[in-house]
């Protein structure tokens, strides 16, 4: 493999793990949104309320 090549690796690898993370995260959001059930027995104050929206959970 020549250096070039290893770099555009690299490159992709770090973005497919970028974006794997960020849409993990993304779909834990959506599953504590729609079933809050969760997040009811929390009692922590950054736990998500009963109705989560994606504004108030930035």
């Amino acid at each position: 493999m020549s250096i070039k090549t290893r770099k555009y690796l690299m490159i992709f690898t770090l973005c497919a793990a970028a974006t794997a993370l960020y849409g993990t995260a993304a779909y834990r959001v959506e599953q504590t949104r729609i079933q809050p059930s969760f997040a009811s027995g929390c009692d922590h104050g950054q736990c998500v309320g009963h109705m989560a929206a994606f504004s108030s959970l930035r």
